[in-house]
């Protein structure tokens, strides 16, 4: 069972909230910002690791404590649920250039307004997404790709007519542009790999302005990439859009080294954040 299907596969009446979480050797990541975003109170926030570690016991037995697992929990009717999985790797280029780790770059689709209420994780959105998902599907055939690799939200300002990103469907957005990082504010759900990312960037120093990124200044864009527990760091190659019968397409520069930098510098800020929570 992916955790999708696990998600849709309650009849909830109240809750719906959740959250997705990295462990990694045995420990969780980030457990207070989980705790916090699920609105545990003390017996529940002291509880749910110990019942983490033996679902993830139960799944995969000693190895556990090796392998790198996504951990899904859901509020059912006033009671968390626990799936676990292995975490989902990384597509990696082959012919990567002087020796650093470069991973697949993506398309992304620019398609679909703000979401009407991005401070909560709630499966409700599973639903609300479905006909962002089909319509990039079509849009994928119709250029003859695979797929896109996400799907970003955006809000046009009518003043500059221009349209400025927020978010994926399941990621965070980001663009390196002037030595800065620039991402979306408080107006779309702050994911944990987001924190990571923020983190990050005061520990090498970059500065961030939260900010929408505009997608008319793609061309002055060091670098473009997603994030999610799953995937970390994602660059993106091109983004799409497609407006009164017409494609408009934005070629994005990939920076590798900069982006295996803050890759690098997030797996050690998560592993810090592990140890310094619950060993499990």
């Amino acid at each position: 069972m992916t955790p999708k299907e696990f998600l849709t596969s309650f009849w909830i009446e109240s809750g719906g909230e959740y959250t997705c979480l990295r462990m990694r050797q045995g420990r969780v990541c980030m457990w207070p910002f989980h705790r916090a975003r699920l609105a545990l109170d003390a017996s529940q926030g002291d509880a749910l690791p110990g019942e983490i570690a033996r679902a993830a016991t139960d799944a995969f037995g000693a190895a556990a404590s090796t392998k790198d697992l996504m951990i899904t929990i859901v509020n059912v009717n006033g009671r968390h649920h626990i799936h676990v999985c292995a975490m989902p790797g990384l597509s990696f280029v082959d012919d990567a250039n002087n020796g650093v780790p470069q991973v697949t770059a993506v398309d992304v689709l620019v398609l679909g307004p703000a979401r009407q209420n991005p401070r909560v994780k709630h499966i409700s959105w599973i639903d609300e997404r479905k006909y962002l998902e089909a319509a990039a599907a079509e849009k994928a055939a119709e250029l003859g790709l695979g797929s896109f690799g996400e799907v970003l939200l955006s809000q046009r300002d009518a003043t500059s007519d221009s349209h400025r990103l927020l978010e994926g469907l399941i990621t965070n957005f980001f663009v390196l542009q002037n030595g800065r990082l620039c991402t979306a504010g408080d107006d779309v759900l702050l994911g944990s790999t987001r924190e990571l990312v923020l983190r990050a960037c005061e520990r090498l120093r970059i500065p961030v302005v939260h900010e929408p990124p505009v997608l008319e200044e793609s061309a002055t864009w060091e670098a473009a990439f997603v994030t999610s527990v799953v995937r970390i760091i994602v660059p993106v190659k091109t983004l799409r859009r497609h407006d009164a019968g017409t494609w408009h397409t934005h070629a994005i520069s990939t920076a590798p080294d900069r982006l295996h930098q803050l890759r690098s510098t997030i797996y050690e800020l998560c592993d810090a954040e592990a140890r310094a929570s619950f060993e499990l």
